[in-house]
């Protein structure tokens, strides 16, 4: 049979053809092999060098004691000798712990919440226990974790405190195994930290003194085993089985180290212009390499001094050129800018409060940056309430029931006693706009005095006897009280344009 009598589908002579159930024979169809594809996941000749020192390794296993240690220490040169380092750091305490959290109790007892607020004021201001958290937040940013140890102080008993509780602070470098490797035996916990079979920390191994004091070599291989109930540890994980922390700032360190290097690079080449005044070129063959020193001729590499204001000869043929000063160059100030915005980006930081300079900024754009990165300050906060302030104030009450009569006779588990924290009110751009949203806000029931006053650093009650106070004195003297005292509606705001950004020097204008 001719191919051109074969119909198409028919099965070929000589051929085993398989069939459906319809007799015809299945058309052989090219299968194309089809997967999902990641550019990330491949590895090729672009990418091999770069991805390198990737790893897969656990937290335990990429956090280990030499590779926190190096950071540690690199961090901590950082911001020893790099501006922006520092002002980083000190920035983010102050925005976060700022003059202290302040106790505020929200019991229903009324008596009570007023003898444990001024009992706690009275300790913290003699224990200096705002200058105790801001240094353990400052060495939680530079080190990656800062530790705590409470102890029962000889000065707050000398000063006849009734609560003698004090928490001594402990560098990372000091919680660690005496024989600096990790024991076999501990396969719960990390470096310096024994857990339990659920991971949880049971016991910490506090070296005797620091391993960077000279005097620790009086005590080396000796450590102290602490219960975890009396050791704060305050750290920010990311991973999970994660027991050690690192500095927030370990991605922003190279860019640290290159601002640094760039600004002398750039001062240098500066300072090298600023010296050469300008060249004497000579044909050749008229300089001579070694110059007798009755000879007139130029000697190659010499200098000529210069005075201001003066004329100058120049062997014939010779020509001066005048050095051109092209440092600093005109991009050094994009370049810092572009470091600083990837610096900010790892810390969760505004470019402002990075450089210190909001002179780019407008109201708006000022107002956009600052909310994230608050509310990073608040999420900051939370952790230091969870892991340090709260633990603190549980192991307080068991000193201040001693000398409040309401707490000696309470059985119930410390955190049943309601209470929260109160920070410093937050810097305002524009008072105005603040105010009459808290009035409006108010007056719709979508917040609350307490609320308003707790983002203002103090609390409803205070504003309330403060206020109380002032028309008492007005009505003492006889004088009128005030629109403002009275109750008076607040004045309408004129203004609809934005308030102009401020200048150097001045305020911003309402």
């Amino acid at each position: 049979m001719s191919n051109a009598l074969m119909r198409a589908g028919e099965p070929t002579p000589g051929k085993i053809t398989i069939v459906d159930h319809t007799g015809r024979p299945f058309r052989a169809e090219r299968t194309v092999a089809r997967r999902a594809s990641y550019d990330a996941a491949r590895t090729d000749n672009e990418n091999k060098k770069h991805f390198a020192p990737a790893d897969d390794l656990a937290a335990v296993g990429q956090l280990t004691p030499e590779v926190r240690r190096v950071l540690r220490k690199r961090t901590r040169h950082e911001v020893l000798n790099n501006c922006y380092a520092a002002g980083i750091v000190r920035t983010l305490v102050t925005d976060t712990v700022g003059t202290g959290a302040r106790l505020q109790m929200l019991t229903d007892d009324d008596a009570l919440n007023r003898s444990v607020e001024d009992l706690w004021r009275v300790w913290a201001a003699a224990a200096d226990w705002p200058l105790t958290s801001r240094v353990l937040c400052g060495v939680e940013i530079v080190a990656g974790e800062c530790f705590g140890v409470f102890r029962d102080s000889k000065r707050l008993e000398r000063l006849g405190l009734p609560v003698t509780l004090d928490v001594r602070l402990i560098e990372p470098d000091q919680v660690a195994h005496p024989a600096g490797y990790y024991p076999l035996g501990n396969t719960n916990g990390d470096d310096g930290i024994e857990c339990d079979e659920d991971g949880d920390p049971t016991t910490y191994l506090i070296l005797k003194r620091h391993p960077g004091d000279p005097r620790s070599l009086w005590v080396t291989g000796q450590a102290d085993r602490v219960d975890a109930r009396n050791v704060l540890h305050w750290l920010r994980p990311e991973r999970p089985g994660q027991f050690r922390g690192v500095t927030m700032l370990t991605p922003a360190l190279p860019i640290l180290a290159q601002l640094r290097r760039f600004t002398t690079a750039t001062l240098t080449a500066a300072e090298v212009a600023a010296l050469l005044a300008g060249v004497l070129e000579l044909p050749d063959g008229n300089l001579d390499p070694n110059g007798p020193e009755d000879d007139d001729t130029p000697v190659a590499m010499d200098t000529i001094p210069l005075v201001r204001g003066m004329l100058l000869t120049v062997p014939g043929g010779a020509k001066v050129t005048q050095f051109k000063p092209e440092q600093p160059t005109t991009n050094h100030d994009m370049f810092v800018a572009t470091k600083l915005r990837e610096i900010g980006r790892a810390i969760d930081m505004p470019f402002g409060k990075v450089a210190g300079d909001h002179s780019r900024y407008n109201y708006s754009s000022g107002r956009m940056d600052d909310g994230p990165y608050w509310h990073g300050r608040d999420i900051h906060r939370q952790g230091l309430e969870a892991k340090v302030f709260d633990p603190a104030l549980y192991r307080w009450f068991e000193f201040a029931k001693f000398a409040i009569p309401k707490l000696i006779g309470y059985e119930g588990q410390w955190w049943k006693l309601r209470h929260r924290w109160q920070y410093d009110a937050r810097p305002v751009t524009d008072p105005v706009k603040d105010a009459t949203a808290d009035e409006l806000n108010l007056t719709n029931g979508a917040d609350t005095l307490a609320a308003i006053a707790a983002r203002d650093g103090v609390s409803e009650e205070e504003l309330i006897i403060a206020r109380k106070r002032t028309m008492d004195l007005y009505v003492k003297h006889g004088l009128p009280l005030p629109p403002w005292l009275a109750g008076a509606q607040a004045p309408v705001r004129t203004a609809t344009d934005e308030p102009a950004p401020a200048q150097e020097g001045t305020r911003a204008v309402a």
